[in-house]
């Protein structure tokens, strides 16, 4: 029997990832005459919507939005569905797509290294692919954050991360404890109240929560979509205006949006009766300063006499549960972290090396950044689609990874035309890009004093303060003056005339 060797391969353009961001650059590249592989690291596509499948999980916007442009679905059984029905979707538009024969499955990309003419991209089952062109588009989402907490290892329970949920797990008519108190926590809390014996809710900062109504999609509804695809696309565009002009006004300039959306949060706040509990629920950040919140079910839940909020602070884990610092043990069946994620990482750990041997730790010292969100100094033909300063709040996931996978298409056109190698932004851009980013920041709702992933690491922003328009306008086509290009090697024959 002979040994099965690493595989060595060649295309025009890998992507990392198969969710939501490396299905849309994928579905752009099929449009294409270039070669191409998608390297997933599970066995599935569809990224968080496949290792997040906690109780109580479902999208928090209206599900037209969540698709992509060309493969609309008529069939979303609610306004927003669970979990499971956006997994199944995009896992639908992958097998007709044709987009499936394209993925190698359990492919995790450890490393990427730029040779002067190519980019190596090593898995950890020792393969290598080679290619002009690389774009991560691994998410953000994707990196389980787990609490620093004395003891947390010696609960004698059973302890699950939300985005590491086991279907073995049992809740019902046991002790749950939720850490974290985001939208996953919120959520759960939702899910389990009246399911659990007793539920603990352990909050550390009080969040807005807006009633935005969640409902079933009716046949009838169903079937005129089916019959009307112009209706959908109507749809979409009108839930993208709705969320720029109204969500989107709000968080990046003050005004009465702002003044009306934070009275909507007050006064489903005000829908919790103990006075006691409110306070315990009212947050001291504006709202809008953190990811919103959505649920007509969470303040419901909280006022159900099983349900305990605890806002005293964690001093510690025990066998039998966690101890708060008022000296309490909540004593605990299952304790389950929804901590959220290290969302500043976006493609690493995957050790990334361009130019001269600068890593992407080295580049990102000061915090993950990209010039128009796309592509960094010192990396040629490294793209990113949903990297940092992507739109998170107003403006679909889907139309900007789609925005983002057509102006990567126009760089590569570029350099085919003018026989070019590769293309990365000038460092002068890329300062430019961040002080655009910067200027438009005080106007937003995150400067108003937020503590949230939003704001990033260090002094960069991570999150885009400007409306859609503008968004289109800095993705429409690129500025090719703001990049430096690599020559294409000339050929031995020629080059010795």
């Amino acid at each position: 029997m002979f040994d099965v060797l690493p595989m060595d391969e060649t295309f025009d353009v890998v992507v990392v990832g198969a969710g939501v961001s490396g299905m849309a650059m994928g579905l752009a590249l099929q449009e294409t005459d270039r070669t191409f592989v998608v390297l997933e690291k599970a066995g599935e596509v569809g990224g968080t919507w496949r290792e997040n499948r906690y109780p109580g999980l479902t999208i928090d916007v209206p599900a037209a939005i969540y698709t992509y442009s060309g493969h609309r679905n008529p069939d979303w059984t609610r306004f927003m569905p669970g979990h499971r029905e956006i997994l199944e979707y995009h896992r639908d538009v992958s097998i007709e797509s044709g987009l499936r024969e394209h993925i190698r499955f359990n492919a995790e990309v450890v490393s990427a290294d730029w040779t002067g003419s190519e980019w190596v991209i090593a898995t950890r089952d020792g393969a290598t692919y080679r290619a002009p062109a690389v774009v991560f588009a691994s998410g953000f989402l994707h990196h389980p954050a787990y609490p620093s907490i004395p003891g947390l290892e010696t609960f004698a329970g059973e302890t699950v991360h939300s985005a590491c949920w086991r279907d073995d797990i049992v809740v019902e008519g046991r002790r749950v404890g939720v850490i974290g108190n985001g939208s996953t926590g919120i959520q759960l809390v939702s899910a389990l109240s009246g399911v659990a014996s007793h539920l603990t809710s352990f909050q550390r900062t009080a969040q807005w929560v807006f009633p935005l109504p969640n409902f079933d999609m009716s046949e009838r509804l169903r079937r005129w979509f089916r019959n009307s695809p112009q209706i959908i696309e109507r749809t979409v565009h009108t839930v993208d205006w709705i969320a720029d002009r109204i969500l989107g006004g709000a968080t990046v300039r003050p005004g009465i949006k702002r003044k009306v959306l934070g009275r909507i949060a007050l006064k489903n706040l005000n829908t919790v009766k103990d006075p006691e509990l409110r306070a315990k629920l009212t947050p001291t950040e504006k709202p809008l300063c953190r990811r919103p919140i959505v649920s007509t079910r969470f303040y419901k839940a909280v006022q159900h006499p099983d349900v305990e909020v605890c806002t005293a602070p964690i001093s510690e884990i025990t066998p039998a549960g966690v101890v708060t610092e008022d000296g309490t043990t909540h004593e605990l069946d299952v304790l389950i972290l929804a901590t959220g994620f290290r969302a500043h990482d976006y493609m690493r750990p995957i050790a990334v090396t361009g130019v001269d041997g600068v890593t992407l730790d080295e580049a990102w010292a000061d915090g993950p950044y990209g010039y128009t969100s796309i592509g960094i100094p010192g990396f040629p033909n490294l793209f990113m689609v949903l990297g940092p300063h992507s739109p998170l709040v107003s403006i679909s996931i889907h139309g900007s990874a789609e925005l983002q996978s057509r102006y990567i298409l126009q760089v590569l056109d570029h350099l085919d035309e003018k026989n070019l190698l590769a293309a990365m932004p000038t460092t002068e851009a890329a300062g430019r890009w961040l002080d655009s980013i910067t200027a438009g920041m005080p106007d937003t709702i995150w400067a108003t004093g937020c503590h949230s992933w939003y704001v990033g690491e260090g002094t960069t922003p991570v999150l885009w303060p400007y409306d859609l328009k503008r968004w289109r306008e800095v993705l429409g086509a690129p500025v090719f003056s703001d990049y430096e290009f690599v020559e294409s090697p000339v050929p031995a024959a020629q080059s010795a005339h």
